[in-house]
């Protein structure tokens, strides 16, 4: 039965999990990102979620629902209590990340919880209307899902403070030059 799914597994789903791990590996070393390119793997990951599961189960709150619920709270829970030392603000447009083999990890449990899925329905197509299985799949890739949106929102917060401080220092060096800075009597 094994060989059978793996046989019958499209190419493109094999060419997406190289693709996966190649970026995985990328994402282990550190590097330099723009802004732009933050939000291309929570959307491409999330897409993958919800293409399964609306594939699968429809839009309905239990595949929807509970997906975008557990998508939030792990999203804003993650941003709250994210380790913000492995992030720098180099400019407005660029934030150097450390390498972290966790992108890796999530992608290739949200790449293997979608395979089983499909695995699972295919072969017990009554899996489509349970209401448990449903809830499964949707919260777990809601969680992965906010996993990486988390790790977005943090940095973008970080990058928000940073704006604000050169704003202040900016101001702060404007007023001096004009002669009003402090220690002077106008």
């Amino acid at each position: 039965m094994l060989q059978q799914i793996l046989i019958n597994t499209p190419v493109w789903v094999w060419a997406l999990l190289a693709f996966l791990v190649y970026r995985g590996v990328v994402m282990s070393r550190d590097r330099q990102v723009t802004l732009r390119s933050l939000f291309i793997l929570p959307v491409l990951m999330t897409a993958l979620s919800l293409q399964g599961l609306i594939q699968h189960f429809g839009i309905r709150f239990e595949s929807v629902g509970f997906w975008f619920i557990s998508t939030v709270c792990v999203s804003l829970l993650n941003a709250a209590f994210l380790n913000k030392t492995g992030f720098r603000v180099v400019s407005e447009r660029y934030i150097h990340m450390q390498g972290s083999w966790m992108p890796l990890v999530l992608m290739m449990l949200i790449f293997s919880c979608k395979y089983a899925e499909n695995i699972a329905v295919a072969v017990q197509p009554a899996l489509r209307d349970s209401t448990v299985f449903i809830g499964v799949c949707s919260i777990s890739f809601g969680i992965m899902n906010g996993l990486f949106f988390g790790k977005l929102l943090g940095i973008l917060s970080l990058l928000t403070k940073h704006k604000q401080a050169a704003s202040i220092k900016t101001a702060s060096m404007l007023t001096l030059a004009d002669g009003h800075g402090a220690g002077e009597t106008v």
